[in-house]
C-alpha cells in the first residue's frame, strides 16, 4: 500500500496542471495536387469561418462535424496546404497564412470534443508549419509568440514521449525568452516565465528536486511583474502555480510547505471569486481539497470532511454538461479518493457506491485511447478499491481498463525503455487481476493477462515483421525491413542506457556527443527514413507497427492433440506466491484452463531453490551439485502433484518465467507414482520429465502461435549452413568434428572453416544468400551471455570479432530455417527481468526467422554437446519435430556405453579410424559408464518454438 503523502501527491499530480499564461495575438483556394480533397474541403470550410471572423464555439460546430476526421491526416494535408500557397514574392500573403494557422491553433487546442491526443498533434503540425514563416529574424515577436504556443502544446502533447515532449517545450519557452526579455517585453517576459515553470514542475528528466526549485524561482520572479494591483488575475494564476509547486515541494519542511501551499490558494481566492471567475474558483477548491488531505496538519477525519466540502463546491461549477472532460473527470478521482479514505460515516456505503461511481464516472472521459496514461491511474484506483474489498468484479472491471491504457501507452511510445517501464511500474496490476480473475473463476482472462505481461517486445516485433503497405514493391519492402530492423535495434540499445554500450564520453573528448545521443540521432534518421518511405507509397492503411490485441490466440490449433500446456507465473512481489496454469483439451474437445496458486511459502522455497541452483553456476562442482539442485527444483514447483493430472497426455509445452527460463525443466525428476495410471510409471523412480513426455518451449503462446503461422517448408532438399571452429581452439576440436560429420549428410552445403569464419564473410552477399534458403543453420563456436546487457550477448567468430545479438537481429535473414543449433556455451539464456522481455540470442534467431533454435543452458561438455546434436540431425526426419527429436538423442546420449559411443561412430556416422580415436581417448577420462548419464551431459541443451 501506498503511503498518505504518496496517495495524495499522486492524486495532486492527476488533477492538476498549471497555469499557462499564454495569449497568443488573434488576429477561394484552388486544388492542391497530391492532397486529399476530403481533408482539403474540411479545412477550407474552417479557414471560410476564420475569414468571416467566427471564432470560439461558431467554429466548434464545423470541428464537431468532422471531429471524427480530425485526424493526422488531416493535419498533414493542412501543412501540405499551406506550403503550396507560399509565394516567395508576397510576404505579406505568408504572414497572413501563418497567421491563420495561429489563429486556428487557438481554436483547436481549446474544442473539448473529438480526440484530444489528435488535436494537440494537429496544432502543433500547424505551429511548426507557421514558424517557417515567422522566423525569429523577419518577425522576432511573432516568433517568440509561436515558440511559446508551441511549448504550451508541447506540454500538453500526449502522443510521444513525455520526457521528449516536456524537454522540448522547455527549449520553446527558452528561445521565446531570448526575444521577450525583461526590459523590452515585461509583460510578455512574466509569461514566458510562468510557462517556463510549468515546463520545469513537469519535467521529467533531471533531479526532481531541482527542477521543483527552478519552477518556484520562475514563478517568484513572474511575480515581480504581476503585482496585484497591475496585473490582479496574473497575479492569482501565479499564486496557483506556486501553490502547486510548494505542494510538490521535496526540500523544506513538509508541514512549512503545505502550509504556504494554503497561503497561495487562499490568496488566489481574493480574486478566484465563484461570480468573476467561476472555474478557476472550482480548481482552486480541488487544489484546497488536496492540500487539506495531506495528513501533516490537523485531524484527519476533519481534514477529510473538508477536502469531501471543497470537492462537491467544485463540481457546482465543474458539471458534466459544461465541463465534460477533464475538470469535470479530475474532481471525481479526488472525490472518489475522499470518499475511500473517509472515516466518518457507512463505510460500506461511503467506499462501494460513491467511491466507484466516481471513478466510473471519470473514466467515462479517461478512455484508454483518449488519455491512456490518466486512465492507467484512474482505472488503478477502482481496480485496488474493488481488490481491498473482495470485490471481483470491480477489480477487474479497473484492471482490464488499465492494462488496455498500457498497451496503447506502449502502441503509443517511441523508446524501447518507455515501453518497458510501463510495465515494469505496472507489475502490480497485472499480478492483482491474476488473483482476481482466479478468484472470480474467469481461469481464461487471468492466463491471458499473464501473457499481457510478459515477452511484450518480442511479440510486437514479430507480429509486426510481415506487415508492408499493399502496393509496396519488393525493392520497397525489403527497404521497410531494413528500416524496422535498424529502429528495433536503436530501440532496443537505448533500453539499456546503463549498459557499456552506451558509455558517457570520455574527459578527454568533453565535445564529442555521448553513444547515447548518438544512438538517439540514428534513431531519429532512421525513423524519419521511414516516415519518408511510406509518404513514398501514400497508403493510409498501413502502420509501422501493430497494436497487438489483448487476447489468447486460438488454443485448439495451439495444443496438438494429447498435448498439455504449462505456463508459469511469478509475480514480483513474492509474498503473492506464484501460479501455474495448467491447458488441456477435454474429450468434448473444449479447451480447459486449470490455475494452481502457490503460496507465499512456497514462493520462498522455489526462489530458495532457484538462488541454489544458480549459486552452483558455472563452478568446478556444477556436474555433481546438477543433480540435487534439480530434486529440489522439481519438489518446489510441485511437479508430481500436477502431472497426476496428465495421466492422458502424450506431450508437454512450457511456457517459463523470468529465472525459470534458466532451468532444464525438462530434466527436473519426477516419481512414476503420478504417473502410474497410464502404466508409464512403472519400474522407475525420480526419472527426468522429458521420460514421460516430449517437452517443447516457448516464450509465450502468443509468440508459439506466431510461429506456428510460418509459411511450411519444402523438405526435397535441406541446404545445411555451419560455421566450424572459428577461433581454431583445440578445445572445441570435437565441434570441429561434428561440422565435418554433418558436411558428409547434407547437400547442398556451405561452411566457414576456422579463420575463414570472420564477420565479413558471413556476411558477404553469396553467404547471405545461402543462408536465406538454408533449411538448418549450426554454429560450432563459443558463446557468451551477458545478464547485465543480454543485447551484449555473442557467438565468437575468426579474428576475436563477435556475432551479437545486435548483429543477428539487425542483419541475418533466415526465413527457412527449420532448425538452428547454437553448439556453444550458454547460448539459452535470456534476460530474467521483472518484465520477462526474453531478450538473448535464441529471441533474437527466432526474429530472424529460425522456427525452432536449439541452445544451451551453461558451458556444455564438448563430447557430450557434439554427440547429442550429431544424433539430433540424425534422426530429425523419423520424427514429428525437433522437440521430440531432440529429447529422444538426449535420452539416447544418457544409456550409452563408452564401447556404444564408438561403434555409432564408425557404423552410422561413417568416422574415420583417426576420428573415432579422438574420441576414445576422451571418453577414457570419464570414471562413470555410461559416461553421459549425469544431467549436466545430456540436459544442457532446449528446444525453443516449434
Amino acid at each position: 500500500m501506498s503511503s498518505w503523502r504518496e496517495r495524495w501527491q499522486n492524486l495532486w499530480r492527476l488533477l492538476n496542471t498549471p497555469l499557462f499564461t499564454s495569449q497568443p495575438p488573434r488576429t477561394s483556394h484552388p486544388t492542391v495536387e497530391g492532397i486529399s480533397p476530403e481533408y482539403l474541403a474540411i479545412w477550407l470550410e474552417i479557414l471560410k469561418a476564420k475569414k468571416r471572423g467566427l471564432s470560439g464555439k461558431a467554429v466548434y460546430r464545423i470541428f464537431q462535424k468532422y471531429q471524427d476526421q480530425l485526424d493526422l491526416d488531416f493535419a498533414e494535408t493542412l501543412t501540405q496546404w499551406f506550403h503550396s500557397q507560399l509565394d516567395p514574392n508576397r510576404i505579406r500573403k505568408n504572414q497572413d497564412l501563418a497567421r491563420n494557422l495561429h489563429d486556428f491553433v487557438i481554436d483547436i487546442w481549446k474544442f473539448p470534443l473529438g480526440s484530444r491526443a489528435n488535436n494537440l498533434e494537429i496544432a502543433i503540425a500547424a505551429l511548426k508549419a507557421a514558424l517557417e514563416v515567422r522566423t525569429r529574424t523577419a518577425f522576432p515577436e511573432d516568433w517568440a509568440d509561436t515558440q511559446i504556443c508551441l511549448g504550451v502544446a508541447y506540454s500538453d502533447r500526449i502522443r510521444g514521449e513525455r520526457a521528449d515532449n516536456i524537454e522540448e517545450a522547455l527549449r520553446c519557452h527558452q528561445a521565446a525568452v531570448e526575444v521577450r526579455t525583461r526590459s523590452a517585453f515585461p509583460e510578455k517576459w512574466a509569461m514566458t516565465q510562468m510557462n517556463l515553470g510549468v515546463a520545469y514542475w513537469s519535467r521529467i528528466r533531471g533531479e526532481r528536486a531541482d527542477n521543483i526549485e527552478e519552477a518556484l524561482r520562475c514563478y517568484q520572479v513572474a511575480l515581480e511583474v504581476y503585482t496585484r494591483t497591475a496585473f490582479p488575475q496574473d497575479w492569482a494564476d501565479t499564486q496557483m502555480n506556486l501553490g502547486l509547486a510548494y505542494f510538490d515541494r521535496i526540500r523544506g519542511e513538509r508541514g512549512d510547505n503545505i502550509e504556504e501551499a494554503l497561503r497561495c490558494y487562499q490568496a488566489a481566492l481574493e480574486v478566484y471569486t465563484r461570480t468573476a471567475f467561476p472555474e478557476k474558483w472550482a480548481r482552486t477548491q480541488n487544489n484546497l481539497g488536496i492540500a487539506y488531505s495531506d495528513p501533516i496538519r490537523g485531524e484527519e477525519a476533519d481534514n477529510i470532511e473538508e477536502a469531501l466540502r471543497c470537492y462537491k463546491a467544485a463540481l457546482e461549477v465543474y458539471t458534466r454538461t459544461a465541463f465534460p472532460d477533464e475538470q469535470w473527470a479530475r474532481t471525481q478521482i479526488v472525490l472518489g479518493e475522499a470518499y475511500r479514505t473517509r472515516i466518518r460515516g457507512e463505510r460500506a456505503n461511503n467506499i462501494i457506491e460513491q467511491a466507484i461511481a466516481c471513478y466510473r464516472a471519470a473514466l467515462e472521459v479517461r478512455t484508454p485511447t483518449a488519455l491512456p496514461l490518466d486512465c492507467l491511474d484512474t482505472a488503478r484506483n477502482l481496480g485496488n478499491l474493488g481488490y481491498s474489498f473482495q470485490n471481483w468484479e470491480i477489480a477487474i472491471e479497473g484492471y482490464n481498463q488499465a492494462i488496455l491504457a498500457i498497451e496503447q501507452s506502449r502502441y503509443w511510445a517511441t523508446s524501447e525503455a518507455t515501453k518497458r517501464e510501463l510495465i515494469a511500474n505496472s507489475l502490480d496490476i497485472y499480478q492483482k487481476m491474476v488473483q482476481a480473475c482466479i478468484n472470480h473463476q474467469d481461469y481464461a482472462q487471468a492466463l491471458l493477462t499473464v501473457e499481457r505481461s510478459k515477452s511484450r517486445t518480442l511479440i510486437e516485433l514479430l507480429d509486426s515483421a510481415t506487415l508492408y503497405p499493399k502496393n509496396a514493391t519488393d525493392e520497397q519492402k525489403q527497404r521497410i525491413s531494413d528500416l524496422r530492423r535498424q529502429i528495433a535495434i536503436y530501440q532496443q540499445q537505448l533500453a539499456y542506457t546503463s549498459s557499456d554500450t552506451l558509455t558517457p564520453t570520455t574527459e578527454k573528448q568533453p565535445n564529442q556527443p555521448s553513444p547515447e545521443t548518438l544512438i538517439r540521432q540514428q534513431l531519429q534518421a532512421a525513423n524519419q527514413q521511414f516516415q519518408d518511405l511510406l509518404a513514398e507509397l501514400d497508403d493510409p492503411n498501413f502502420t509501422l507497427t501493430q497494436q497487438v490485441l489483448p487476447q489468447l490466440p486460438d488454443l485448439r490449433h495451439l495444443l496438438p492433440p494429447q498435448t498439455a500446456l504449462i505456463e508459469w507465473y511469478l509475480p514480483r512481489d513474492a509474498d503473492s506466491g506464484f501460479y501455474l496454469f495448467l491447458v488441456t483439451r477435454r474429450r468434448d474437445e473444449q479447451i480447459q484452463i486449470t490455475p494452481h496458486p502457490f503460496s507465499a511459502a512456497h514462493r520462498q522455497h522455489l526462489d530458495e531453490a532457484i538462488l541454489d541452483y544458480r549459486s552452483d553456476y558455472g563452478k568446478p562442482t556444477w556436474n555433481k551439485q546438477l543433480p540435487q539442485r534439480l530434486e529440489t527444483l522439481s519438489a518446489a514447483l510441485q511437479l508430481p502433484r500436477i502431472l497426476a493430472e496428465l495421466s492422458e497426455i502424450q506431450q508437454l509445452i512450457l511456457i517459463p518465467h523470468r529465472e525459470l527460463h534458466l532451468i532444464p525443466l525438462h530434466a527436473l525428476p519426477v516419481p512414476s507414482s503420478p504417473l502410474s495410471p497410464s502404466g508409464r510409471g512403472a519400474g522407475g523412480e525420480g526419472k527426468p520429465l522429458q521420460d514421460w513426455f516430449p517437452v517443447q518451449y516457448a516464450p509465450s503462446c502468443q509468440i508459439l502461435n506466431n510461429l506456428q503461422q510460418r509459411p511450411p517448408l519444402n523438405r526435397e532438399t535441406v541446404p545445411f549452413f555451419a560455421i566450424q571452429n572459428p577461433t581454431n581452439e583445440k578445445n572445441l576440436a570435437f565441434a570441429e568434428l561434428a561440422v565435418e560429420l554433418l558436411l558428409r549428410q547434407f547437400s547442398p552445403h556451405q561452411v566457414l572453416r576456422r579463420d575463414q569464419a570472420t564477420l565479413d564473410n558471413f556476411t558477404q552477399p553469396q553467404t547471405q544468400t545461402f543462408l536465406e534458403q538454408s533449411h538448418a543453420v549450426h554454429f560450432g563456436c563459443h558463446g557468451e551471455f551477458d545478464q547485465r546487457n543480454p543485447l551484449n550477448a555473442h557467438l565468437r567468430l575468426a579474428n576475436e570479432e563477435k556475432l551479437t545479438f545486435l548483429d543477428i537481429f539487425n542483419g541475418l535473414n533466415i526465413p527457412l530455417c527449420r532448425l538452428l543449433v547454437l553448439s556453444a556455451c550458454k547460448t539459452g539464456l535470456v534476460e530474467t527481468s521483472d518484465t520477462d522481455d526474453y531478450v538473448g540470442l535464441s529471441s533474437a534467431f527466432l526474429y530472424a526467422g529460425a522456427r525452432t533454435v536449439v541452445a544451451s543452458l551453461w558451458n556444455v561438455d564438448e563430447l557430450a554437446a557434439t554427440l547429442v546434436t550429431l544424433r539430433l540431425y540424425q534422426i530429425l526426419p523419423d520424427y514429428p519435430s525437433v522437440t521430440v527429436a531432440l529429447q529422444a538423442a538426449q535420452t539416447w546420449l544418457r544409456g550409452l556405453s563408452s564401447a556404444d559411443v564408438l561403434h555409432w561412430l564408425e557404423h552410422d556416422q561413417k568416422a574415420t579410424e583417426e576420428e573415432v580415436e579422438a574420441v576414445e581417448d576422451r571418453l577414457d577420462l570419464f570414471e562413470d559408464n555410461p559416461p553421459f548419464a549425469n544431467a549436466y551431459y545430456w540436459s544442457a541443451f532446449t528446444a525453443t518454438g516449434l
